[in-house]
């Protein structure tokens, strides 16, 4: 399995380079944008795996990009991590409710960043060896999943001519 693709979208420079250098430090593929406009026009295009958003970036905040990705993605959503000196609970289940799955007050502690991370990882190479498994078993085992519609209609006809 390829390692993630990870987008960190923080306005602050400190904070972007911290975070950038453990994803990278980490084994993971890093995308970085300096704002929300760019994180979307990423998103757009790339396929990303966790999403680490800044909550408050001028223009379109992490939070909006949490909504415009559960209400636009046509695809698997990434893993959305909100990054925020907010720590009032109305205010983290603002995040929540946004789209985000999980969300870390500033200073990020890196260790339970790097554990998320890690997790979203394992989740993700687990999901994948299943339906590996689960495609293979369908080719091995002849069935109605090999069946095309001439083959069942077909059948039905045999079945048909049988009953009269």
């Amino acid at each position: 399995m390829k390692p993630l693709t990870i987008l960190v979208a923080e306005d602050e420079l400190l904070t972007r380079m911290i975070l950038e250098r453990s994803v990278v430090q980490w084994g993971y593929q890093l995308i970085s944008a300096v704002d929300g406009e760019r994180a979307l026009e990423v998103l757009r295009t790339r396929k990303v795996d966790v999403c680490i958003l800044d909550w408050e970036m001028p223009g379109v905040t992490g939070v909006d990009i949490c909504r415009w990705l559960r209400a636009n993605s046509t695809g698997a959503i990434p893993y959305m991590i909100l990054v925020t000196g907010r720590n009032q609970p109305t205010e983290i289940q603002a995040g929540y409710e946004a789209g985000a799955d999980d969300y870390l007050t500033k200073p990020c502690d890196l260790k339970y960043l790097r554990r998320r991370i890690a997790t979203v990882a394992e989740k993700m190479r687990r999901q994948e060896q299943w339906l590996d498994q689960a495609n293979s078993e369908s080719a091995e085992q002849p069935g109605f999943t090999s069946l095309n519609p001439l083959d069942i209609y077909l059948s039905d006809l045999r079945l048909m001519r049988r009953k009269t």
